[in-house]
Parts: structure tokens; C-alpha cells; sequence
């Protein structure tokens, strides 16, 4: 039994059975033992290989995505330059080379990353070497607060690739006409969940006779508080944000809640802080959230539409014109994670978030193509 789980037991057995949404963030972000506080999740030596990881295109694709909303934006003199949960800083340092052509678009911008796990910002600053060297404005965050604040009231690009995933949820058990809230306990020295009705619940929920005994609602408080703050802010300074994640697109009854180690489905409670933490997206509800300060949403669309619309295919034709033998192989490898309909392709989707009156974001379009 890992430390971690012997401390979450000790203080069930004392305090009583602990919310999901508690485990989840402890799980996941205790100062000690978290699992991003203490470890590099990333790639084929970690749990899971992210779109950033799997080929330099999809960061060239975004990073030009942001470049166009820029110039048809009015080119921003000064602006933000956002990423959240930046990982090993992979996805940023694509951006950044993406847009080297246009040294007006770099120098306009203020770069701000919201981390808060000490072994990833290692990483990040290591991998955004270049850019700290050349330009100090590189600016690290905690919470959501605080990245806020340090944008000034200037306009922002904001990029959240597989960043809402990992944020703790609520589940709701529909039981016997009514909802009770999903917790975990410990029974023979492990961690089980069970449901309470003990607790209060203090969210506004659809009637739980219009669903069915057994039922499960995902929330997500923490996602929902940030898109409205970030939103609020979009509506009064201007800019967009740009959410990719798996998901779905309708509110729906479901339980989402995994666990991934070693590229493989491990139960969630069996090693809380050695195993990543998920639930998939409600991109409608983010949506809906984001509408309701007066921002405009738009999508979600398929990442697959998404990066075919930015030019994905005769990117990656560009890049197979001097490659190797292997590395074409490799090429059409990446290409398929990113695209396949039984990959990433339609699993994940992408959803934008502008001012009412901003400029269409590339990507949005109609999309006519058949999805397969």
C-alpha cells in the first residue's frame, strides 16, 4: 500500500466517507504525494502520450490558429499568450516555433502558464529554455486567480489541450427517485466507493425522477468556475480560448470516472497518487456556461475536422517529401492518432470560446466533409 492511500484510509476512518471530488484532488494534486507533483506523466516511458507529444503538427497547426485569430483580431499590440496545464511545455515551445515567421506576433506577447506541480515547471522551463533566455515576460501561475490578475486587462489567446480532463468532478447516484452524492470509503483496508445522502447538496440538479435508479450525473464545480472567470474576462478585454479534450457534446448520464497507468485502465481507487485521475468533458455544459456571460461559443467540433480544416494533411505531405522510410511510417502513425476516427479523431473535441463580436476562429467554419 502506497503512503498516500494509507493516508486518505486514516482519515476516512476518522472523518467519515470523503467525496469523490476531494479524492480525486488529493489524488491527483496532494503537496507530497500527487500524482503530478511527483512525477512526469508524459510519453511512452509515462501513463499517456498527449496530441503535443505524438507530432510537432498539431502545435504548428494551434500556433497558427492563434496567429490568425491575432491578425484578424486587429494585431494586438500587447496581449497574453495563455496555456493551462502545459505539461512538459511541448505544446507552447511548437507554438512559439510555429509562429517564428511573424516576430511582431512573439513580441506582442506576455507568455503565462498556470501550473502547479514543482517537477512539471521543471520541465516546462527547461523545454521553453529558449524563450526565458530571449524574453523574461515568461510568467508561471498556480490558480486560476492569480493568472488573471497578472493579464492586465490585455486581450488573450488561451490554449487548454487535455487541461479540463484532469479536474476533480462530483457524481450523483440517481437512487429511489433522488440523488445521492458518490464518495469513498474504506472497507477491508481498501478504498471502495459507495453513495451518501447524508451530504447536502448544494447544486441546482435536473429531477431525479426523470432518470432512471442507478443513474450517474457527473459535475464539474472547478471547470465551470474557471471557463465562467476566463469567459468574463474575454467579454471585457477581448481574446479566445481554445478547449481540447475528450468529451461529450449533449448533457447525458454517465460515469466517466478512470484511472490510466502505464497506458493501461487501472482502477481509480487501488493506488491514489500513482495512477492519472480523469473524467471526460461536458463540452456542452462549458459552452452553455460561457454563453451565459455573453461570450460566444463555438463548436465543439471533432479534433479531427478541427486539425483537417487547419491544413493537418498537406502538412504532414510536407514533411514525408525528404523522409526516410521510417520516418514516413512514423509520419502516418502520428497522423492516424491524431485523426482516426478510432483514435483521437472523434473521441476528443474542440471548442472555442470569443467575444461576442470577434472574428470567426479558423477551424469553426461549416464543415461539409464526411467525418469517416
Amino acid at each position: 500500500m502506497n503512503e498516500l492511500k494509507q493516508i486518505i484510509i486514516e482519515e476516512i476512518r476518522a472523518n467519515g466517507p470523503m467525496p469523490l471530488e476531494d479524492y480525486m484532488a488529493r489524488a491527483l494534486g496532494d503537496n507530497t504525494h500527487g500524482y503530478y507533483t511527483k512525477k512526469d506523466p508524459f510519453g511512452k516511458k509515462g501513463d499517456f502520450i498527449t496530441a503535443p507529444e505524438t507530432s510537432q503538427v498539431f502545435g504548428e497547426l494551434i500556433g497558427l490558429w492563434g496567429l490568425d485569430f491575432w491578425i484578424n483580431s486587429g494585431s494586438w499590440s500587447n496581449f497574453n499568450l495563455v496555456e493551462l496545464g502545459p505539461g512538459r511545455g511541448t505544446l507552447i515551445r511548437d507554438i512559439t516555433n510555429a509562429v517564428k515567421g511573424h516576430p511582431t506576433y512573439l513580441q506582442s506577447a506576455r507568455l503565462h502558464l498556470l501550473e502547479t506541480s514543482p517537477v512539471l515547471r521543471d520541465l516546462q522551463n527547461r523545454t521553453l529554455s529558449h524563450i526565458t533566455r530571449e524574453k523574461s515576460a515568461c510568467q508561471w501561475h498556480e490558480n486560476i486567480d492569480d493568472l488573471i490578475e497578472a493579464c492586465h486587462g490585455m486581450p488573450v489567446i488561451i490554449y487548454a489541450n487535455e487541461f479540463f480532463d484532469a479536474l476533480p468532478i462530483r457524481q450523483y447516484v440517481q437512487e429511489n427517485d433522488s440523488w445521492a452524492l458518490r464518495c469513498v470509503d474504506v472497507e477491508d483496508n481498501e478504498l471502495v466507493p459507495i453513495t451518501s445522502k447524508d451530504r447536502l447538496l448544494t447544486e441546482h440538479l435536473p429531477a431525479a425522477q426523470n432518470f432512471s435508479h442507478g443513474d450517474i450525473l457527473e459535475t464539474t464545480p472547478l471547470a465551470e468556475s474557471i471557463v465562467m472567470q476566463l469567459a468574463n474576462y474575454i467579454t471585457k478585454y477581448g481574446g479566445a480560448l481554445l478547449m481540447i479534450d475528450y468529451g461529450y457534446t449533449k448533457n447525458q448520464p454517465g460515469d466517466t470516472f478512470q484511472a490510466l497507468s502505464d497506458h493501461r485502465t487501472v482502477s481509480p481507487y487501488k493506488s491514489p497518487g500513482d495512477a492519472d485521475l480523469t473524467a471526460h468533458v461536458n463540452f456542452k455544459r462549458l459552452a452553455d456556461i460561457a454563453e451565459d456571460t455573453s461570450c460566444k461559443s463555438l463548436g465543439p467540433v471533432s479534433q479531427r475536422n478541427f486539425l483537417l480544416s487547419l491544413g493537418l494533411e498537406q502538412r504532414f505531405e510536407s514533411l514525408s517529401l525528404n523522409a526516410t522510410t521510417q520516418q514516413k511510417i512514423d509520419l502516418l502513425a502520428a497522423r492516424n492518432r491524431l485523426i482516426g476516427v478510432d483514435q483521437m479523431g472523434v473521441l476528443f473535441n474542440v471548442l472555442a470560446v470569443t467575444k461576442s463580436d470577434a472574428a470567426l476562429p479558423a477551424g469553426f467554419e461549416e464543415i461539409s466533409r464526411d467525418v469517416l
